[in-house]
């Protein structure tokens, strides 16, 4: 079980499926869209292949990640068009024989892709996180069953991990399954946080956010900014978590149970008297204070559309969507414009505010994925990697110089993702800077978070599980019971039913892992985490963290 629920994803193009929520992943693996037998089905199929006679077609679908040659006149009729042409063009000609062909499929959608991939159906190149959902444990345990190709030689070939740059090797690493990568990196971005009206802030007299904030600054800058019909923060369900998970509510909930089936077992009720105060102080700021917009039906666009249509002054999201291309439906920077100030004197962004006894690190950096049909024969996987890292270096380049020329923009050229680029010495070599396009405020809190450490992440640290295991139902009906049941709750009465009801299925399932591999690894990620919380927020692990793990962790992993 994932015990972050705020599990950032990246921005999808408009149009398509909402991601399934984890709740709707795991119910996937229960009923088999994930193959449970190590990837036994995949590995038998023949290898169809791309190529013949070395010949190539990738296929991709909808242009993600790089679509087919553009037409004369579509070229004619559109410079990003013309450039992106270019681009191609100039790795084409080097690797004579390869076709990029459009096929119809939405790889955004977790069921249609992963049956794709079963049926030998699926395009050459797809967006990896969908394997899981954006939950890392379950993207690991698509990838060890097979539903993506063993990559690891190709980026050696091309040498990926040498281009990479420095905020993104940490992080890119740590994706290796049993010492091999099923995919590539893709985009990188430092994570979530909370983005914020600034002129708003300023013209109230109210305090702006800094980077050691906490959750009572927040609700006190939400009250302030809360004015007629607009609130001051809009949530979505991942959102309205927040504020346990600044203080690993969830994470110090799943205690190691090596004697159980399933390995873990759930305590939220030692902790308790921690706990009951910060769900209160949620449900205050939505209906005492009412400073919040908030649905646990939310998604991350919706919260985003929220903040730009002026119906909150803060939103909670990842930090990409700061720097969405103007000109689109919800684009910050079409709301400087529209109030025709700078944008750094309208919309700031801070890291996510941290929690009691100074435990930090809620916001994390992350490197999306893309990954790689099995079907494909070693010299289809090739050229697809060898495109990758042309479109992701040279061809970067000089796309966003011809974007430049054409627009003097810009924002255009650092738009999404692009103001952190994946490999290194990129930003060097443009005629711009990010700080240009974006302003040096924002940028400068983005410097700081790629330099956060990396918070252990059990989905790194344990083996792949090829079982389906117990859904996160019970967590996020509970959610949905505090953000949304008016009046007087016994929040130590749900917390207990939830932890009742959350060991209840864990019983029923069994986990892949032995036991003595699960010991193994629970002895290094919980002691992995006693190293960070010492380094990082030396308060919280002498009051909080190092207790727990003395007394509920230890134990449980003797023997």
């Amino acid at each position: 079980m994932n015990t972050d629920p705020a599990s950032p994803r990246t921005p999808r193009p408009k149009g398509y499926a909402a991601a399934p929520t984890r709740r709707q992943l795991l119910s996937l693996m229960a009923s088999g869209t994930f193959l449970a037998a190590g990837g036994g089905l995949l590995s038998s199929c023949a290898r169809r292949g791309a190529s013949t006679d070395g010949h190539v077609v990738l296929k991709t679908s909808g242009g993600w990640p790089y679509g087919p040659m553009p037409t004369k006149k579509d070229q004619q009729a559109n410079a990003g068009t013309k450039s992106y042409a270019d681009v191609l063009g100039a790795w084409m000609d080097k690797n004579p024989g390869v076709a990029i062909q459009d096929v119809k499929l939405d790889v955004w959608n977790q069921q249609t892709l992963s049956t794709a991939i079963t049926g030998g159906t699926a395009p050459s190149m797809f967006p990896g996180d969908v394997l899981g959902g954006w939950n890392r444990q379950a993207v690991r345990s698509a990838m060890a069953q097979g539903l993506s190709a063993d990559v690891t030689e190709h980026l050696k070939t091309h040498d990926i991990a040498g281009k990479l740059a420095s905020y993104v090797k940490p992080i890119w690493e740590k994706w290796q399954v049993d010492g091999k990568f099923y995919a590539a990196p893709w985009i990188y971005n430092v994570g979530t946080g909370l983005h914020y009206r600034v002129d708003l802030v300023r013209e109230l007299g109210l305090k702006e956010p800094t980077p050691d904030w906490t959750w009572d600054d927040v609700r006190t800058l939400a009250k302030g900014l809360t004015k007629g019909k607009r609130k001051g923060i809009v949530l979505q369900g991942w959102g309205l978590n927040m504020r346990m998970s600044a203080d690993g509510m969830d994470f110090h909930a799943q205690l190691p149970a090596p004697a159980t089936n399933w390995n873990w077992r759930w305590d939220y009720m030692s902790g308790a008297d921690r706990w009951v105060p910060l769900i209160q102080g949620m449900r205050d700021m939505v209906f005492k204070d009412k400073s919040v917009l908030a649905d646990v039906s939310m998604g991350d666009g919706d919260t985003l559309a929220a903040f730009v249509r002026g119906d909150a002054a803060m939103h909670n999201n990842t930090v990409i969507f700061f720097a969405n291309t103007p000109g689109s439906d919800t684009a910050p920077a079409d709301l400087a414009a529209r109030l025709k100030k700078p944008m750094e004197d309208v919309v700031g962004w801070m890291t996510q505010p941290v929690g009691l006894n100074g435990r930090t690190g809620t916001t994390q950096g992350q490197v999306d994925l893309v990954g790689f049909s099995p079907d494909m024969d070693d010299l289809a996987l090739d050229k697809a990697i060898s495109l990758h890292a042309w479109m992701k270096g040279p061809g970067w380049v000089e796309q966003k110089k011809a974007t430049y020329a054409a627009t003097k923009d810009p924002k255009r050229v650092f738009d999404s993702a692009d103001f952190m680029p994946l490999f290194a010495g990129l930003v060097e070599q443009m005629p711009v800077t990010p700080d240009d396009a974006w302003g040096k405020p924002f940028m400068d809190q983005v410097r700081r978070a790629s330099k956060i450490p990396l918070v252990p992440n059990e989905a790194f640290y344990f083996p792949a599980e090829l079982s389906s295991g117990p859904t996160g139902t019970a967590r996020d009906d509970m959610t949905s019971r505090w953000a949304n049941e008016r009046g007087t709750l016994d929040l130590r009465g749900d917390l207990a039913k939830m932890q009742d009801t959350m060991n209840a299925q864990a019983r029923s399932f069994s986990s892949s892992t032995s036991d003595p591999d699960f010991v193994k690894a629970a002895r290094e990620y919980f002691g992995a985490h006693d190293t960070y919380w010492r380094e990082n927020a030396p308060d919280y692990h002498r009051d909080v963290f190092a207790p727990w793990y003395q007394n509920s962790v230890l134990p449980a992993l003797k023997g």
